[in-house]
């Protein structure tokens, strides 16, 4: 896995003079090797390294003649053959000659193994030193190709977070991974793996990072323990310590994750307190002080929890921010540490906890944000809108709350003045009503609120995708999702706007695997955008949006067009129907978007008037060009459905740029577009994989593959049911089958 590059040159290799494959203990040298055809393949050993031509003992005769002529021996008998030496640094000076006097006469063909940093007999080391042979580092695996491996071995989905942890612990080294993969506890949820619990360190693991240590003095070992409670440390370090620590601009480091989670395991209980409280006594770093007098029970300074508290929340790591502002309330923090408990219990989704909390402490003295906040936590955390907007006076938090409630113009005319604050909701409006206009303002982190910038981020994820800046909101939400690996609930929460964008991009599975990870306390968004990808992939989703009707929340009126997205697809609701509903609402740009859901669905003619308006009136990026679709589908113009499909793969778009494609009849770029579409199956997509059917027969055909009754089909399509029995009936014809359940594999095939 991860290796095709290297193995190819190290196959290329076998067939020339050969290679040197060099890297750290564990990194994959050996397997990798294992795959190259070989005569003859031999493993160094420290046992045998001083053994004269020890390594060479099958080659050597029976008989013990001279020195010189069992060299001779081993070389007639290496002589024109493929070698495969492991450990090449573990030779005896001998048969580290021979192989250098095979290399340099071109007498065999060798490929060897080196394990960096080790000593290595001098005729070995000239082999790549005088250019006799090409050395080649093999690095560790990466995240993705960690993942690729844990997804072979376990034959399903794992989730993100835990094939980071595994990466991070092992550092793509393959052996330190496949033990720990193997002391793992793991579960699996709705087909993806997780991690139960901490990583387990198993005997064996224990016993191979130990054998690193074993010869490390006692001295020594203190300051391994140090950097394994406090790194990096301003420490010196002896040779003792070579290929133990490394040498970083911030300080002394541990070379290994692994190292530090065994020195910590093996040190013992009070040892171990010791070496907390001294670190805590000359560290200068208040959120690793406040962490090591945490756990050497030395915590008793409330300012210093508390400050240490908000630092973690800066960093996304809210577990621990969790743990040290209950430290800070109990140790006397009052107040101010209870607030921000509060706080991070509403951003990690356990609302009835969050207003315990906040009924014990809250003023109206308290700053606005926190009191919007608080506000939002009883609307949309314990479904109390009432409530909610009752208990705050200030224009601010009122605004979000009506806006919330689909109140646009209400909600903007209580927003005075150019704060950054007030521009942030008046921007989340604009856009909702076709008229914002970049950029999206900059707002300060607060320190007293220092989670409000997660909802700030959120919203502006929000805007740049509903105005069509795709690229610009997929940027954002990537790097939010990578940085919430402490954040349980946050990075779910960023997993499903992933996934929406990466939908909206045409990356089906993608957003598939997304959406298989995130495991939300409240799903309606998840179930949305699940409905919505499903129903693309041409499968029956009425299950998961019947779900979702279910767990619709009160409120949250900007966001309901995803709601609609998987009425229409998953259930053959009329995207008329939606239109009506938003543009009653005011939400133009959520009207644009649904009207070329209808344009996708092939009702151009019906939606282009009302597209023409828009592109002229409201500012959303895309509206043009869903305008520009409409119009080149009524007049059947390809030239310009090619132009609309280009910018559609401007915008990243790329399952309507194949779209467009297909209309225009454009088979050679309707090839590679669709092949970035992951597997999606369209009415669009179906006309140019099956030419043959008609528009209407290939738009009912794909309904009733999807699973859709034809009463279901007549009402979507507002035609009878006698149509749709005939036109259905000519399309088996057509494709050659007789029955519903070989419809989605008659299309299939025909799109190839």
């Amino acid at each position: 896995m991860g290796r095709s590059a290297e193995l190819a040159e190290v196959r290329r290799a076998a067939c020339g003079a050969g290679l040197i494959v060099a890297g750290p203990a564990g990194v994959g040298k050996t397997r990798l090797l294992d795959e190259v055809a070989c005569d003859v393949r031999l493993r160094a050993t420290s046992a045998m390294s001083d053994i004269p031509l020890g390594v060479m003992t099958p080659f050597l005769p029976k008989v013990e003649p001279s020195p010189l002529a069992m060299l001779h021996a081993a070389r007639f008998a290496l002589r024109g053959r493929v070698v495969v030496v492991d450990d090449v640094h573990l030779l005896d000076d001998a048969s580290a000659g021979l192989l250098h006097m095979l290399v340099q006469h071109r007498e065999a063909v060798v490929v060897a193994t080196l394990r960096s940093g080790e000593r290595a007999p001098e005729p070995v080391v000239a082999l790549w030193k005088d250019e006799l042979l090409p050395r080649i580092e093999l690095a560790p695996l990466g995240p993705a190709e960690v993942t690729e491996v844990l997804e072979t071995v376990l034959g399903g989905v794992v989730d993100g977070g835990a094939a980071g942890r595994l990466w991070t612990a092992s550092a793509g080294n393959m052996l330190l991974l496949r033990e720990m993969h193997l002391a793992a506890r793991w579960v699996s949820h709705d087909g993806v793996w997780s991690l139960d619990g901490a990583l387990p360190l198993s005997p064996r693991l224990v016993e191979l990072v130990e054998a690193h240590l074993a010869a490390v003095p006692d001295e020594e070992r203190r300051v391994l323990e140090l950097l394994a409670f406090g790194e990096p440390l301003d420490l010196a370090a002896s040779e003792a310590l070579d290929g133990l620590v490394t040498v970083s601009d911030d300080g002394l480091r541990l070379a290994h994750p692994l190292y530090g989670e065994v020195l910590r395991a093996q040190c013992p209980p009070l040892r171990k307190r010791n070496h907390q409280r001294y670190l805590a006594e000359v560290l200068d770093d208040p959120l690793r002080v406040a962490v090591l007098r945490l756990d050497s029970d030395s915590a008793d300074d409330p300012a210093l929890l508390l400050k240490a508290a908000h630092l973690a929340c800066a960093t996304g790591g809210v577990v621990l921010a969790e743990r040290l502002a209950r430290a800070a309330w109990s140790v006397g923090g009052g107040v101010d540490a209870a607030l921000l408990l509060a706080q991070v219990l509403v951003f990690t989704d356990r609302p009835e906890e969050a207003e315990d909390v906040f009924a014990m402490v809250a003023t109206d003295d308290d700053p606005v944000e926190l009191r919007a906040i608080r506000a939002t936590n009883i609307d949309w955390g314990l479904g109390r809108g009432e409530e909610a907007a009752a208990m705050v006076d200030m224009e601010l938090a009122q605004a979000v709350l009506l806006y919330d409630a689909g109140k646009y113009d209400e909600a903007r005319a209580l927003l005075v003045g150019d704060e950054p604050e007030v521009a942030a909701v008046r921007a989340m409006i604009d856009v909702v009503q076709g008229r914002y206009v970049p950029p999206f303002p900059v707002i300060q982190a607060r320190p007293d609120v220092p989670l409000a910038a997660e909802m700030t981020l959120l919203a502006e994820v929000f805007v740049h995708a509903l105005h069509g800046d795709l690229r610009k909101a997929e940027s954002l939400a990537a790097e939010a999702h990578r940085n919430r690996a402490e954040w349980p609930t946050m990075r779910t929460t960023w997993a499903v706007a992933r996934a929406s964008l990466a939908t909206s991009a045409g990356r089906l599975e993608h957003a598939r695997r997304l959406l298989r990870e995130a495991r939300p306390a409240r799903p309606f968004a998840q179930l949305c955008v699940r409905a919505y990808v499903e129903a693309l992939l041409g499968n029956d989703a009425r299950s998961l949006l019947d779900e979702a009707e279910r767990q619709a929340p009160e409120g949250q009126r900007p966001q309901r067009y995803g709601l609609w997205l998987a009425r229409i697809w998953a259930g053959g609701v009329s995207p008329f129907e939606a239109v009506a509903d938003v543009r009653a609402h005011g939400e133009l740009a959520a009207e644009a978007l649904l009207l070329h859901e209808a344009v996708r669905l092939g009702h151009a003619d019906r939606a282009l008037e009302r597209l023409r308006e828009l592109a002229a009136t409201t500012t959303g990026l895309l509206v043009p060009v869903y305008a520009a679709h409409a119009d080149a589908l009524v007049r059947n113009d390809s030239d310009a459905l090619m132009e609309v499909a280009a910018r559609f793969e401007e915008a990243g778009m790329m399952l309507l740029a194949a779209e467009a494609t297909a209309e225009s009849g454009n088979r050679a770029l309707f090839g590679r577009l669709v092949s970035m579409c992951e597997g999606a199956r369209t009415p669009a997509l179906a006309l140019m994989s099956a030419p043959a059917l008609t528009r209407r027969e290939r738009e009912i055909a794909v309904l009733a593959a999807r699973g859709l009754m034809n009463k279901e089909i007549a009402s979507t399509l507002v035609i009878s049911v006698r149509t749709v029995d005939n036109h259905l009936s000519n399309a088996y014809a057509k494709l050659g089958i007789t029955t519903r359940g070989e419809l989605a594999l008659a299309l299939m095939d025909d799109s190839g």
